[in-house]
């Protein structure tokens, strides 16, 4: 499950007295930061629309998952494709993916890689 992907909160001081606060994920040799916000502000982008926290966390994920094809495809791992695989059919909030009944070739993931993980694209 996704679960097991290490999650860590860190506070990063700036040069102001503001605290900023990053998450972090990753498996084997990817890390991926990502911005963590007050939960009651949240990120604003306009008016009632904001960035949720779920959602950067699904971002980074689709960001881990690039990078651990990158790595697959520089030297092949049983483990890390079992990652790929499982992020591949996890459930998302933000980031649905079309999981038909057919098996996915693994090879096709691979080649479509920046598509389907592609962590700035929302689909309704």
């Amino acid at each position: 499950m996704i679960h097991e992907i290490v999650v860590r909160y860190t506070i990063n001081n700036f040069d102001s007295c503001s605290k900023k606060y990053t998450g972090k994920v990753n498996f084997k040799t990817c890390i991926i930061h990502y911005p963590l916000h007050d939960e009651e502000k949240e990120r604003k982008l306009y008016r009632d629309h904001h960035i949720p926290n779920k959602c950067e966390y699904e971002s980074a994920i689709q960001k881990l998952v690039l990078c651990l094809c990158e790595k697959y495809i520089q030297k092949p791992d049983e483990e890390i494709k079992g990652k790929i695989i499982e992020i591949y059919e996890a459930n998302f909030d933000y980031y649905h993916r079309e999981v038909s009944f057919k098996k996915v070739n693994f090879d096709s993931i691979l080649i479509n890689r920046k598509e389907i993980f592609n962590s700035k694209i929302l689909v309704d």
